[in-house]
């Protein structure tokens, strides 16, 4: 289990390097565009506002006043006042790699900024996780209760793949923080909507005890 949670982390890093070396800063500014559209059109002008200022306030807190963005660009990209002090290489990288480094960070920190406004998406639809999860999970409680009192045995195989689709779905809510392309609003209850429905398998099918 530890080398396979290790492995998709590895992958989602992956991912996030992949995003940041390929993908165009115009690409990534056209993507936040048209989830802003989205979460306009599903949530309403107001909830969409609130959403992008809260996404907004939580990347300034965690990179803009600390400082955290401001070193990379500077560690990476030098000053005007750096350039002036390396004599004989004012102009090295000025046209050329610096400006493509730039974009890369760019696109780095765009990706950041929203994985920050899924994860706030995904605050805002905890009510519903909780609404739909708990009947299920009782639902799949109740049914294992049942089938103590009878002859009925529970199947591992049912019990074995609704934990692999739980995990492929937290796996894949993983992966979607990062992907370089627009994700509806719908995605994250369809897919509680299924970690649910596999919860409640995984809880009616679990062994009984001797």
């Amino acid at each position: 289990m530890q080398r396979s949670l290790l492995f998709s982390l590895m992958i989602w890093l992956l991912e996030v390097v992949l995003v940041a070396s390929f993908v165009s800063d115009r690409w990534s500014r056209e993507i936040q565009v048209t989830e802003d559209r989205m979460l306009m059109a599903y949530f309403g002008v107001e909830k969409e506002s609130e959403i992008r200022h809260t996404a907004q306030h939580w990347f300034d807190q965690l990179f803009g006043r600390t400082g955290i963005r401001e070193s990379i660009y500077r560690y990476f990209i030098p000053t005007e006042h750096e350039r002036q002090m390396s004599k004989g290489f004012e102009d090295v990288g000025r046209y050329d790699l610096f400006p493509f480094i730039q974009s890369r960070l760019d696109v780095l920190w765009d990706t950041v900024y929203q994985m920050i406004k899924r994860l706030v998406i995904a605050y805002v639809w905890l009510p519903f996780l909780a609404l739909t999860s708990l009947p299920f999970a009782i639902d799949g409680l109740i049914r294992r209760k049942i089938s103590q009192t009878n002859f009925d045995y529970p199947s591992p195989m049912a019990h074995r793949y609704s934990l692999y689709a739980i995990l492929a779905a937290l796996y894949l809510l993983l992966m979607s923080l990062t992907l370089p392309f627009p994700i509806p609003p719908r995605f994250l209850p369809i897919g509680v909507f299924i970690s649910s429905w596999a919860m409640n398998v995984l809880f009616a099918n679990t062994q009984k005890r001797v």
